[in-house]
């Protein structure tokens, strides 16, 4: 995560509550390190930008369909994604604070599932043979 130096205090809210920030250049400057990167996680929290949330337009990050393909879970923020992609297992959507803190508690309840569950959906979703065919039979429609 990048955040601006005048930013400081939201670093020292990041700090204070036990995040360590890195710098995203450094760690995924290149396509290699951005891989390692994910792989050395343990899993995705993505918030969403208020307009996606709002929208209600199935808004999903490439970054969590790396993770997920990595065998990496991921916790989301709704932003009406699930109606395209099941949830649950190796997906987990939250709305609010107390859902997203559910969802990590169920991570870490059972998270060599949902480790093998992410692995399982990206392949089911978002695998290039899949999305590519369906975009270009659309296209060439």
């Amino acid at each position: 995560m990048q955040v601006h130096p005048d930013d400081g205090r939201d670093l020292a809210d990041l700090a204070g509550n036990g995040w360590e920030l890195v710098d995203p250049r450094v760690v995924a400057g290149t396509a290699d390190e951005y891989r390692r990167f994910v792989r050395g996680s343990r899993a995705e929290i993505g918030i969403a930008k208020s307009g996606y949330v709002a929208a209600r337009c199935g808004w999903f990050s490439d970054r969590s369909a790396c993770y997920l393909a990595s065998g990496r879970p991921v916790v989301a923020q709704d932003t009406g994604f699930p109606q395209f992609v099941p949830t649950g297992d190796g997906l987990l959507a939250f709305d609010d604070e107390d859902g997203a803190v559910a969802a990590i508690d169920e991570l870490r309840r059972d998270y060599a599932h949902h480790a093998r569950a992410a692995r399982e959906l990206a392949a089911a979703y978002f695998d290039s043979d899949l999305v590519l065919s369906r975009l270009l039979g659309n296209v060439g429609a």
